[in-house]
């Protein structure tokens, strides 16, 4: 796994086109570590399309990989350092995040 690997190029991509993507899960994630000491990034993702898609004013929601779920963590953890281990982690691309 290499910083020249083709997911985490998407990734970078992805984020750096869709910022309101990772503020829409940092503000979920945090409201979920008011109540939990663990959660799971892949239900935080899947509450930004219901939130998108549902309580949002975009009729067609946000379309997210469900591959992005381990790079939005590593870097909620790296923003929120005292939030680290929030997330169950195993070694992946995305901790050349």
């Amino acid at each position: 796994m290499t910083q020249s690997d083709p997911r985490l190029i998407a990734f970078r991509g992805f984020h750096a086109n869709n910022p309101h993507v990772y503020a829409a899960f940092k503000q979920f994630a945090l409201q979920a570590a008011e109540r939990r000491s663990h959660y799971s990034a892949r239900d935080i993702i899947h509450r930004v399309r219901w939130w998108s898609s549902i309580e949002s004013n975009d009729p067609d929601g946000w379309k997210i990989n469900n591959n992005w779920s381990p790079f939005y963590a590593r870097l909620f953890e790296r923003d929120h350092p005292e939030l680290t281990g929030f997330f169950e982690r195993r070694r992946s691309v995305a901790d050349e995040v």
